[in-house]
């Protein structure tokens, strides 16, 4: 038997719902318009030459940007989480661990914040320093928006299915 979820009203009809997916939808936009500031990026040290050394083919590093920067905010915006799912045999309920992917990316971002403010790079050129405030204001959308939705989904089990 499939279990319901403890919620009496569906998930689309609640505001809470459309606070959640708004914030998702602005998380996107932001991540979007990051990376196409990295691909921007990429492209004028692509220019300068600067990026051949360390790059044998840079067109490989084009394509797997243009990649993220289109799927990751498709899978943003459609607050895509990887799911976990426990059952507790004396309470008789499935618990779910709901891990946000937009989370995740808002902590790998924040790393890049750091590793920029560790490394003092930010204050080489004034790229340097638009790319750390543009990563600062990513973070804080994708762990704003990933904090938005609850971790843990508690449903009633009638047995293990």
């Amino acid at each position: 038997m499939t279990s319901q979820p403890q919620t009496s009203t569906p998930p689309s009809a609640s505001p809470q719902w459309h606070r959640i997916q708004k914030r998702h939808t602005l998380a996107a936009i932001v991540y979007f318009l990051y990376g196409v500031f990295y691909l921007l990026g990429a492209q004028y040290l692509t220019s300068m030459r600067m990026a051949e050394r360390g790059m044998p083919q840079a067109s490989l590093f084009f394509i797997i940007g243009g990649v993220i920067t289109v799927l990751f905010p498709l899978l943003i915006y459609s607050r895509f989480a990887l799911g976990l799912s426990l059952w507790w045999h004396r309470q008789e309920q499935r618990k779910t661990l709901c891990i946000s992917f937009t989370l995740l990316l808002g902590c790998l971002v924040l790393l890049r914040v750091l590793a920029l403010l560790r490394g003092g790079l930010y204050t080489k050129t004034p790229l340097h320093t638009a790319a750390l405030i543009v990563a600062m204001i990513t973070a804080t959308c994708l762990i704003w928006a990933g904090l938005s939705r609850p971790a843990w989904v508690t449903r009633d089990s009638q047995g293990p299915t």
